[in-house]
Protein backbone atom coordinates (compact mmCIF):
# COMPACT_ATOMS: atom_id res chain seq x y z
CA UNK A 1 0.00 0.00 0.00
CA UNK A 2 1.48 3.38 -0.98
CA UNK A 3 1.75 6.36 1.33
CA UNK A 4 -1.24 8.14 -0.19
CA UNK A 5 -3.54 5.19 0.42
CA UNK A 6 -2.21 4.76 3.94
CA UNK A 7 -2.87 8.41 4.64
CA UNK A 8 -6.40 8.10 3.32
CA UNK A 9 -7.05 5.12 5.55
CA UNK A 10 -5.64 6.97 8.54
CA UNK A 11 -8.18 9.73 7.97
CA UNK A 12 -11.19 7.48 7.52
CA UNK A 13 -13.38 7.92 10.55
CA UNK A 14 -16.37 5.78 9.78
CA UNK A 15 -17.93 4.83 13.06
CA UNK A 16 -19.97 1.66 12.76
CA UNK A 17 -21.06 0.53 16.19
CA UNK A 18 -21.99 -3.10 16.43
CA UNK A 19 -22.25 -4.34 20.00
CA UNK A 20 -21.18 -7.89 20.69
CA UNK A 21 -23.54 -10.67 19.82
CA UNK A 22 -24.00 -11.99 23.33
CA UNK A 23 -27.55 -12.88 24.32
CA UNK A 24 -29.50 -10.07 25.90
CA UNK A 25 -27.56 -7.25 24.25
CA UNK A 26 -28.59 -5.10 21.31
CA UNK A 27 -26.98 -5.49 17.92
CA UNK A 28 -26.73 -2.02 16.45
CA UNK A 29 -25.67 -0.99 12.97
CA UNK A 30 -25.58 2.69 12.24
CA UNK A 31 -23.69 4.73 9.68
CA UNK A 32 -20.67 6.70 10.80
CA UNK A 33 -20.43 10.28 11.99
CA UNK A 34 -17.41 11.09 9.86
CA UNK A 35 -15.78 9.52 6.88
CA UNK A 36 -12.95 11.36 5.22
CA UNK A 37 -12.19 10.13 1.71
CA UNK A 38 -10.28 11.79 -1.10
CA UNK A 39 -12.74 13.09 -3.75
CA UNK A 40 -12.19 12.84 -7.50
CA UNK A 41 -11.42 15.80 -9.73
CA UNK A 42 -14.05 18.45 -10.36
CA UNK A 43 -15.08 19.51 -13.86
CA UNK A 44 -16.41 22.92 -14.94
CA UNK A 45 -20.00 24.17 -14.87
CA UNK A 46 -21.74 27.10 -16.57
CA UNK A 47 -23.67 29.38 -14.22
CA UNK A 48 -26.24 32.16 -14.47
CA UNK A 49 -26.00 35.03 -11.98
CA UNK A 50 -29.25 35.96 -10.23
CA UNK A 51 -29.04 38.69 -7.55
CA UNK A 52 -25.66 37.61 -6.25
CA UNK A 53 -26.53 33.92 -6.42
CA UNK A 54 -25.69 31.82 -9.46
CA UNK A 55 -27.74 28.80 -10.46
CA UNK A 56 -26.46 25.95 -12.61
CA UNK A 57 -27.76 25.97 -16.18
CA UNK A 58 -25.80 23.21 -17.91
CA UNK A 59 -25.35 19.51 -17.38
CA UNK A 60 -23.52 19.03 -14.16
CA UNK A 61 -20.62 16.70 -13.49
CA UNK A 62 -20.54 14.22 -10.64
CA UNK A 63 -19.08 14.99 -7.21
CA UNK A 64 -19.65 18.75 -7.16
CA UNK A 65 -19.73 18.61 -3.37
CA UNK A 66 -17.16 15.85 -2.96
CA UNK A 67 -17.12 12.11 -3.26
CA UNK A 68 -19.37 11.51 -0.27
CA UNK A 69 -22.49 13.13 -1.69
CA UNK A 70 -25.11 10.79 -3.12
CA UNK A 71 -26.51 10.08 -6.58
CA UNK A 72 -29.64 11.90 -5.43
CA UNK A 73 -27.67 15.07 -4.76
CA UNK A 74 -26.00 14.71 -8.17
CA UNK A 75 -29.43 14.40 -9.82
CA UNK A 76 -30.66 17.53 -8.03
CA UNK A 77 -27.60 19.54 -9.04
CA UNK A 78 -27.91 18.26 -12.60
CA UNK A 79 -31.40 19.77 -12.58
CA UNK A 80 -30.09 23.16 -11.42
CA UNK A 81 -30.73 22.71 -7.70
CA UNK A 82 -27.47 24.34 -6.52
CA UNK A 83 -26.37 27.93 -5.95
CA UNK A 84 -23.05 29.67 -6.39
CA UNK A 85 -22.55 32.11 -3.50
CA UNK A 86 -20.38 35.14 -4.18
CA UNK A 87 -18.68 35.86 -0.85
CA UNK A 88 -15.42 37.76 -0.41
CA UNK A 89 -12.22 36.02 0.66
CA UNK A 90 -11.59 36.28 4.39
CA UNK A 91 -7.86 36.42 5.17
CA UNK A 92 -6.06 35.02 8.21
CA UNK A 93 -2.38 34.11 8.56
CA UNK A 94 -1.85 33.68 4.84
CA UNK A 95 -4.93 31.47 4.40
CA UNK A 96 -7.73 33.07 2.37
CA UNK A 97 -11.14 31.38 2.40
CA UNK A 98 -14.50 32.09 0.79
CA UNK A 99 -17.78 30.20 0.39
CA UNK A 100 -18.31 29.15 -3.23
CA UNK A 101 -21.59 27.25 -3.38
CA UNK A 102 -24.34 25.73 -1.28
CA UNK A 103 -27.23 23.30 -1.47
CA UNK A 104 -29.95 23.08 1.17
CA UNK A 105 -32.65 20.46 1.32
CA UNK A 106 -34.53 18.57 4.01
CA UNK A 107 -32.01 15.73 4.09
CA UNK A 108 -28.82 17.25 2.69
CA UNK A 109 -26.82 20.36 3.43
CA UNK A 110 -23.72 20.91 1.31
CA UNK A 111 -21.26 23.79 1.12
CA UNK A 112 -18.06 24.36 -0.87
CA UNK A 113 -15.19 26.51 0.38
CA UNK A 114 -12.28 27.84 -1.70
CA UNK A 115 -9.00 27.97 0.23
CA UNK A 116 -6.03 29.93 -1.18
CA UNK A 117 -2.58 29.69 0.38
CA UNK A 118 -0.06 32.52 0.30
CA UNK A 119 3.61 32.05 -0.56
CA UNK A 120 4.11 31.37 3.13
CA UNK A 121 2.92 27.80 2.55
CA UNK A 122 3.87 24.94 0.26
CA UNK A 123 0.67 23.13 -0.60
CA UNK A 124 2.41 19.74 -0.45
CA UNK A 125 3.63 20.46 3.10
CA UNK A 126 0.35 22.05 4.21
CA UNK A 127 -1.42 18.70 4.50
CA UNK A 128 -4.96 17.59 3.66
CA UNK A 129 -7.70 19.71 5.23
CA UNK A 130 -10.09 17.39 7.03
CA UNK A 131 -11.93 19.62 9.47
CA UNK A 132 -12.95 23.19 10.27
CA UNK A 133 -12.81 22.26 13.90
CA UNK A 134 -15.18 24.78 15.50
CA UNK A 135 -17.38 25.61 12.52
CA UNK A 136 -20.87 26.82 13.42
CA UNK A 137 -23.70 27.85 11.08
CA UNK A 138 -26.86 29.60 12.31
CA UNK A 139 -29.73 31.19 10.42
CA UNK A 140 -31.48 34.55 10.64
CA UNK A 141 -33.56 33.42 13.63
CA UNK A 142 -30.52 32.20 15.55
CA UNK A 143 -31.48 28.58 14.92
CA UNK A 144 -28.58 26.17 14.56
CA UNK A 145 -28.22 24.71 11.06
CA UNK A 146 -24.92 22.91 11.56
CA UNK A 147 -21.94 22.66 13.88
CA UNK A 148 -19.04 20.25 14.11
CA UNK A 149 -19.18 17.62 16.81
CA UNK A 150 -15.90 18.99 18.13
CA UNK A 151 -17.90 21.78 19.75
CA UNK A 152 -19.60 19.35 22.12
CA UNK A 153 -18.04 19.62 25.55
CA UNK A 154 -18.74 18.03 28.91
CA UNK A 155 -22.07 19.19 30.25
CA UNK A 156 -23.41 20.24 26.84
CA UNK A 157 -26.91 19.21 25.85
CA UNK A 158 -26.98 17.19 22.64
CA UNK A 159 -30.18 18.85 21.47
CA UNK A 160 -28.29 22.15 21.27
CA UNK A 161 -25.97 20.73 18.61
CA UNK A 162 -26.27 19.29 15.12
CA UNK A 163 -27.20 15.64 15.54
CA UNK A 164 -26.48 14.29 12.09
CA UNK A 165 -23.35 13.12 10.33
CA UNK A 166 -20.92 15.07 8.17
CA UNK A 167 -17.60 15.06 6.35
CA UNK A 168 -15.06 17.54 5.00
CA UNK A 169 -13.33 16.51 1.78
CA UNK A 170 -10.45 18.41 0.12
CA UNK A 171 -9.63 18.63 -3.58
CA UNK A 172 -6.44 20.26 -4.86
CA UNK A 173 -7.34 22.81 -7.56
CA UNK A 174 -3.91 24.33 -8.25
CA UNK A 175 -0.51 24.78 -6.62
CA UNK A 176 -1.99 27.18 -4.08
CA UNK A 177 -5.73 26.48 -4.07
CA UNK A 178 -7.86 23.80 -2.42
CA UNK A 179 -11.59 23.21 -2.57
CA UNK A 180 -13.10 21.86 0.65
CA UNK A 181 -16.55 20.27 0.45
CA UNK A 182 -18.73 20.04 3.54
CA UNK A 183 -21.45 17.39 3.25
CA UNK A 184 -23.95 16.92 6.06
CA UNK A 185 -26.77 14.40 6.15
CA UNK A 186 -28.32 11.76 8.37
CA UNK A 187 -30.06 14.27 10.61
CA UNK A 188 -33.22 12.85 12.18
CA UNK A 189 -35.05 16.13 11.65
CA UNK A 190 -35.22 18.22 8.48
CA UNK A 191 -32.80 21.07 7.99
CA UNK A 192 -34.46 24.44 8.68
CA UNK A 193 -35.79 26.54 5.81
CA UNK A 194 -33.32 29.32 6.42
CA UNK A 195 -33.20 32.63 4.51
CA UNK A 196 -29.81 33.77 5.77
CA UNK A 197 -26.78 31.91 7.11
CA UNK A 198 -23.93 33.11 9.33
CA UNK A 199 -20.84 30.91 9.07
CA UNK A 200 -18.00 31.13 11.61
CA UNK A 201 -14.88 29.10 12.39
CA UNK A 202 -11.39 29.76 13.76
CA UNK A 203 -9.50 26.47 13.35
CA UNK A 204 -8.48 24.46 10.30
CA UNK A 205 -7.13 20.94 10.85
CA UNK A 206 -4.87 19.23 8.35
CA UNK A 207 -3.00 15.94 8.25
CA UNK A 208 -0.03 14.64 6.32
CA UNK A 209 1.73 11.31 6.19
CA UNK A 210 5.46 11.39 6.97
CA UNK A 211 7.62 8.30 7.31
CA UNK A 212 4.85 6.03 8.50
CA UNK A 213 3.24 8.56 10.82
CA UNK A 214 0.24 10.85 10.40
CA UNK A 215 0.96 14.40 11.54
CA UNK A 216 -1.97 16.70 12.40
CA UNK A 217 -1.63 20.48 12.29
CA UNK A 218 -4.06 23.18 13.43
CA UNK A 219 -4.09 26.59 11.69
CA UNK A 220 -5.89 29.39 13.52
CA UNK A 221 -7.64 32.50 12.21
CA UNK A 222 -11.03 34.17 12.18
CA UNK A 223 -13.21 33.33 9.17
CA UNK A 224 -16.73 34.81 9.06
CA UNK A 225 -19.32 34.76 6.25
CA UNK A 226 -22.84 36.12 5.75
CA UNK A 227 -24.87 34.30 3.09
CA UNK A 228 -28.29 35.07 1.65
CA UNK A 229 -30.02 31.80 0.86
CA UNK A 230 -31.86 31.58 -2.49
CA UNK A 231 -35.63 31.30 -2.37
CA UNK A 232 -35.62 27.88 -4.03
CA UNK A 233 -33.95 26.47 -0.92
CA UNK A 234 -36.07 28.04 1.82
CA UNK A 235 -39.34 27.70 -0.12
CA UNK A 236 -38.63 24.09 -1.02
CA UNK A 237 -41.49 21.62 -0.89
CA UNK A 238 -41.45 18.16 0.62
CA UNK A 239 -43.83 15.48 -0.65
CA UNK A 240 -45.44 13.16 1.88
CA UNK A 241 -46.25 9.54 0.99
CA UNK A 242 -48.75 7.42 2.88
CA UNK A 243 -48.80 3.62 3.04
CA UNK A 244 -51.34 1.71 0.96
CA UNK A 245 -50.28 -1.79 1.95
CA UNK A 246 -47.51 -3.88 3.47
CA UNK A 247 -46.91 -7.63 3.29
CA UNK A 248 -45.45 -7.70 6.81
CA UNK A 249 -48.14 -7.94 9.50
CA UNK A 250 -45.72 -6.80 12.18
CA UNK A 251 -45.55 -3.24 10.87
CA UNK A 252 -47.99 -0.56 11.99
CA UNK A 253 -48.40 1.23 8.67
CA UNK A 254 -49.89 4.27 10.41
CA UNK A 255 -46.52 4.95 12.04
CA UNK A 256 -44.43 4.85 8.87
CA UNK A 257 -43.02 8.22 7.84
CA UNK A 258 -42.07 8.58 4.15
CA UNK A 259 -40.99 11.85 2.56
CA UNK A 260 -39.55 12.96 -0.76
CA UNK A 261 -37.36 16.02 -1.35
CA UNK A 262 -35.26 17.45 -4.16
CA UNK A 263 -32.32 15.24 -3.20
CA UNK A 264 -33.63 12.10 -1.52
CA UNK A 265 -36.46 9.79 -0.53
CA UNK A 266 -36.47 8.89 3.14
CA UNK A 267 -38.53 6.31 5.04
CA UNK A 268 -38.65 5.70 8.80
CA UNK A 269 -40.31 2.76 10.56
CA UNK A 270 -40.38 2.85 14.39
CA UNK A 271 -40.78 -0.92 14.80
CA UNK A 272 -40.90 -4.03 12.65
CA UNK A 273 -42.08 -7.22 14.38
CA UNK A 274 -40.88 -10.10 12.22
CA UNK A 275 -39.59 -13.65 12.42
CA UNK A 276 -37.58 -13.12 9.25
CA UNK A 277 -34.31 -12.39 11.03
CA UNK A 278 -31.80 -15.20 11.47
CA UNK A 279 -30.33 -14.46 14.90
CA UNK A 280 -28.21 -17.58 14.88
CA UNK A 281 -26.55 -16.28 11.74
CA UNK A 282 -25.97 -12.93 13.41
CA UNK A 283 -24.22 -14.63 16.33
CA UNK A 284 -21.70 -16.47 14.21
CA UNK A 285 -18.17 -15.16 13.82
CA UNK A 286 -18.03 -11.98 11.78
CA UNK A 287 -17.71 -12.69 8.07
CA UNK A 288 -15.31 -10.91 5.74
CA UNK A 289 -17.81 -8.07 5.74
CA UNK A 290 -20.50 -7.83 8.41
CA UNK A 291 -22.84 -6.50 5.75
CA UNK A 292 -22.88 -9.94 4.12
CA UNK A 293 -24.82 -11.39 7.03
CA UNK A 294 -26.60 -8.57 8.82
CA UNK A 295 -30.16 -7.80 7.75
CA UNK A 296 -31.52 -4.96 5.64
CA UNK A 297 -28.68 -4.36 3.21
CA UNK A 298 -30.40 -4.76 -0.17
CA UNK A 299 -33.12 -2.16 0.04
CA UNK A 300 -34.37 -0.26 -2.97
CA UNK A 301 -37.35 1.93 -3.86
CA UNK A 302 -39.28 1.32 -7.09
CA UNK A 303 -41.33 3.85 -9.05
CA UNK A 304 -44.51 2.86 -10.87
CA UNK A 305 -42.71 2.98 -14.23
CA UNK A 306 -40.33 0.25 -13.06
CA UNK A 307 -37.23 2.32 -12.24
CA UNK A 308 -35.19 1.28 -9.20
CA UNK A 309 -33.31 3.61 -6.90
CA UNK A 310 -30.74 2.24 -4.49
CA UNK A 311 -29.80 3.46 -1.04
CA UNK A 312 -27.70 6.61 -0.93
CA UNK A 313 -24.70 4.63 0.41
CA UNK A 314 -23.17 7.64 2.03
CA UNK A 315 -20.95 6.90 4.98
CA UNK A 316 -22.15 9.99 6.82
CA UNK A 317 -25.57 8.88 7.94
CA UNK A 318 -27.86 7.60 5.18
CA UNK A 319 -29.45 4.79 7.17
CA UNK A 320 -29.61 2.88 10.40
CA UNK A 321 -31.57 0.50 12.63
CA UNK A 322 -31.29 -1.65 15.76
CA UNK A 323 -31.88 -5.37 16.28
CA UNK A 324 -32.67 -6.25 19.90
CA UNK A 325 -31.34 -9.76 20.35
CA UNK A 326 -33.78 -12.69 20.42
CA UNK A 327 -36.88 -10.50 20.05
CA UNK A 328 -37.72 -10.85 16.34
CA UNK A 329 -37.83 -7.09 16.14
CA UNK A 330 -36.22 -4.29 14.14
CA UNK A 331 -36.46 -0.84 15.71
CA UNK A 332 -35.71 2.70 14.61
CA UNK A 333 -35.28 1.69 10.98
CA UNK A 334 -34.62 4.54 8.58
CA UNK A 335 -33.11 4.68 5.14
CA UNK A 336 -32.31 7.35 2.55
CA UNK A 337 -32.63 6.49 -1.14
CA UNK A 338 -31.37 8.19 -4.31
CA UNK A 339 -34.89 8.81 -5.62
CA UNK A 340 -35.58 12.54 -6.01
CA UNK A 341 -38.62 14.59 -7.04
CA UNK A 342 -37.31 14.64 -10.60
CA UNK A 343 -38.01 10.90 -11.11
CA UNK A 344 -40.75 10.25 -8.57
CA UNK A 345 -44.18 8.88 -9.42
CA UNK A 346 -47.45 9.05 -7.49
CA UNK A 347 -47.02 5.43 -6.35
CA UNK A 348 -43.87 3.83 -4.94
CA UNK A 349 -42.76 0.49 -3.54
CA UNK A 350 -40.06 0.10 -0.91
CA UNK A 351 -38.32 -3.30 -0.90
CA UNK A 352 -36.48 -4.51 2.21
CA UNK A 353 -34.63 -7.84 2.44
CA UNK A 354 -33.77 -9.50 5.73
CA UNK A 355 -30.71 -11.68 6.23
CA UNK A 356 -32.94 -14.72 5.65
CA UNK A 357 -33.57 -13.43 2.15
CA UNK A 358 -37.20 -12.65 2.98
CA UNK A 359 -38.67 -9.59 1.31
CA UNK A 360 -40.77 -6.90 2.96
CA UNK A 361 -42.69 -4.79 0.44
CA UNK A 362 -44.30 -1.49 1.42
CA UNK A 363 -46.58 0.18 -1.15
CA UNK A 364 -47.02 3.94 -0.89
CA UNK A 365 -48.97 6.67 -2.62
CA UNK A 366 -48.50 10.41 -2.72
CA UNK A 367 -50.67 12.29 -0.26
CA UNK A 368 -53.09 14.67 -1.92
Amino acid sequence: MNKENKQMLERVKQKISISNFEEGENIIMKKGKKNLLRPVAIACITILSISGVAFATTTFIRNYFGKNTSDGVDTAVNNGYVANVETEYQKADGIDIKVDSILMDDFNFDMNFSVKLSDKYNINDFGDIYDFEDLRIVDETGKLVFDTHNLIKEGDKMEDHYQGAYSFLPTKISDNEIKVSLSATGNQVAFPKSKHLTVDFTKIKTSKYIEGETIDTVYEGNWHFEIDVPEEFYNRETTIYKVKSCNENGIDINKINATLSNTAFKISIPEIQTNKIDYELLKTDRPKSIYDKIALQKEYVETSDGKRFETAKRSDGDGGYSLPAEENKIINYYQTFNLTKYDATDNLKVHIFTNKGEEIIIELEKSK
